[in-house]
């Protein structure tokens, strides 16, 4: 059970840092985490930064957000 508790609060550490080289929230990065590993596993948690910073900046370049 602590060990699933340490690999959780990775998440969020992993998020904060992550986050602050592509410009986006630890807490939207989280989500984009939570639910890439919820349909890919942990493959999903591994792309889940790289697809949403091109996400995010696909939508910024077209005025989107």
């Amino acid at each position: 059970m602590f060990l699933v508790i340490i690999h959780k609060l990775e998440y969020f550490l992993n998020a904060h840092i992550v986050g602050t080289q592509i410009h986006a929230r630890a807490w939207e990065l989280l989500l984009a985490m939570l639910v890439m590993e919820a349909a890919f596993g942990i493959a999903g948690v591994i792309a889940a930064p790289i697809y949403y910073a091109y996400l995010k900046d696909e939508l910024v370049s077209r005025g989107l957000i």
